[in-house]
């Protein structure tokens, strides 16, 4: 008997060391089959799934492209004995979902009883993840046979917002209005994200085409983030010599943004001694699919460096060769005369070129009736003043006048009498100007079939220091045929309308001539002008602004009847 006992203590100690990771209590239950074998009874792991939940890297509780995010849950064995070896094998439900990867296989080595084992099944998408509903099958395979059952999990995908860096707007600033040798030259780019992602590190290169083309500033700009419809304005001034043979120059933008995908690059050629105009509105589609509140979306709306009336000006094929125009822009002020104390009219020279190309292509004036002066002294005031009376004279009493002025007026401080301000100037020297009852008397004396003035300036003061003066009425000659829209009443000041890129006054003006294509009467004008200036003033710029129309006595009521294209 005892040797029989001393074989079955060797075989149990022989079978322990073999199997290593069995302890004793592994082996509670022991039965002797005719005193020569030893059976196991293990007992067995239970295990449960607990906790699980979808975590994702902008907790958003999705998948989104180019993102990582993780399905997280315990395993815990609820049993009397040690779970071994437990696998974990992930399986995409839905395989018309790509642009993902994730951790197909998992292993746990060892759960004892009483304990639990975290698990986390990585995901990882790319920026080319599909949007739609996503589901995961995991199964589980444990050595004894007790593995937890499979489940599901289920969560949305969105494919990548895309942001779109590209050029939308540009215009050319030189001071005479287009590009010349040895002339400092400023291509102004507008640079807009028009697409419904967040854009980062947008780099922004200008390169000129080579030999006698030479920047003079920056021809690199870093912009960290681009939201989108957010867009940026880039000033990249250059110089050309003599040098420079070509009759235009290439300038190419290149753009490049972090991902190295979602960037259009553009090349502008500028004919030298030309003008360029901007590219125009640039269409952009929106979304078909609804949002959640936290996704990025731009407005869809395009920026530009022009205001809506500057783009898509009604074209009336009709010309009448005998409407004549005078167009005056006077902005720059400050810089003509040294130590000047006169400021800058914002938006003149942009009000009076925008409102030629009413003329030429809404109202039916031919181009060669059209004299069109920016930054005008006062030899070329007075010169193309006279110029246009003997045009008209020459008619004999068939023509229409259009005088259009954007730029400073002032009343003298001795007389008070209205003059318009041309550039050169100084403030003790505005007497020398243009006087404003002067040139209606010059416009009537030329005897034209109608007249019709468009004053955007006010005679409130032309620098900080020069003192309030209230300016006399103009005298608009009685049988002169005159219609006068002003921007302003008496004491107050003309107003830009910074949104738009205009004079409060002038872009209404061409805001109305747009949409009736110059088909409404100078009453219906009259009208929306006082409405419109008035209360937008008011709502923009905090100050009252109200337009006045004057005309000849002896027109009496007949002028509302005209029509402003006929």
């Amino acid at each position: 008997m005892k040797c029989l006992l001393l074989v079955a203590s060797m075989f149990l100690y022989a079978t322990t060391i073999a199997q290593g990771s069995k302890g004793v209590s592994d082996f509670k239950n022991i039965e002797f089959n005719n005193q020569t074998q030893i059976v196991e009874k293990s007992l067995p792991p239970l295990l449960e799934l607990s906790g699980v939940v979808f975590q994702d890297a902008n907790q958003n509780n999705r998948l989104d492209a180019n993102e990582t995010a993780s399905i997280n849950f315990y395993i815990v064995n609820k049993g009397k004995g040690m779970a071994k070896n437990l696998k974990i094998n992930t399986a995409n439900g839905t395989p018309l979902i790509t642009g993902f990867s994730w951790d197909q296989t998992k292993t746990v080595a060892l759960i004892p009883a009483g304990d639990s084992a975290k698990v986390a099944i990585n995901l990882q998408s790319t920026l080319d993840l599909k949007t739609g509903a996503l589901m995961l099958n995991l199964t589980f395979s444990e050595m004894s046979g007790f593995a937890p059952d499979p489940f599901n999990i289920d969560f949305q995908t969105k494919e990548f917002s895309k942001p779109n860096i590209e050029v939308v707007d540009h215009l050319l600033r030189t001071d005479k209005g287009y590009m010349v040798k040895k002339q400092n030259t400023i291509l102004q780019v507008l640079v807009q994200n028009t697409g419904q992602g967040v854009a980062e590190n947008v780099k922004v290169s200008f390169d000129l085409p080579g030999l006698g083309a030479e920047a003079l500033g920056e021809n690199n700009f870093l912009f960290t983030k681009l939201n989108p419809s957010e867009s940026k304005e880039i000033n990249f001034e250059f110089i050309l010599s003599d040098k420079y043979i070509a009759n235009s120059v290439p300038i190419k933008i290149s753009i490049s943004e972090k991902y190295g995908r979602f960037a259009q690059g553009k090349t502008i050629d500028i004919v030298v001694n030309s003008k360029t105009e901007g590219t125009g509105p640039v269409s952009v589609k929106p979304k078909d699919a609804k949002e959640s509140e936290n996704d990025n979306q731009g407005s869809g709306a395009t920026a530009s460096l022009t205001s809506d009336v500057d783009k898509d000006i009604p074209v009336n094929s009709v010309k009448n060769q005998n409407k004549f125009a005078l167009i005056i822009g006077n902005e720059h002020y400050s810089d003509k005369v040294l130590n000047s104390q006169i400021k800058d009219v914002m938006f003149a020279n942009v009000d009076a070129t925008v409102f030629k190309a009413y003329c030429e292509k809404t109202l039916g004036l031919p181009t060669e009736n059209i004299q069109f002066i920016l930054d005008a002294d006062l030899v070329k005031m007075n010169l193309e003043i006279t110029l246009l009376s003997e045009k008209i004279k020459r008619k004999n009493g068939q023509a229409e006048i259009i005088f259009y002025y954007s730029g400073h007026g002032s009343p003298d401080e001795k007389s008070k009498s209205p003059f318009l301000v041309p550039v050169g100037l100084e403030v003790s020297e505005i007497s020398q100007g243009i006087n404003v009852s002067s040139l209606y008397k010059t416009l009537s004396q030329s005897n034209a079939k109608r007249t019709t003035v468009f004053l955007d300036a006010c005679f409130t003061g032309i620098s900080e220091t020069a003192k309030f003066i209230t300016p006399t009425t103009p005298v608009i000659p009685n049988e002169g045929k005159i219609v006068v829209f002003a921007a302003t009443g008496v004491s107050q000041a003309a107003e830009p309308y910074t949104e738009k890129k205009h004079g409060m006054f002038t872009y209404f003006l061409l805001k109305k001539l747009k949409e009736t294509k110059g088909n409404i009467s100078y009453q219906e004008l009259d009208e929306y002008l006082k409405s419109e200036v008035g209360i937008t003033s008011l709502n923009v710029n905090r100050k009252a602004q109200d337009p006045q129309t004057e005309f000849s006595k002896d027109l009496n009521e007949n002028w509302k009847n005209w029509k402003v294209y006929e």
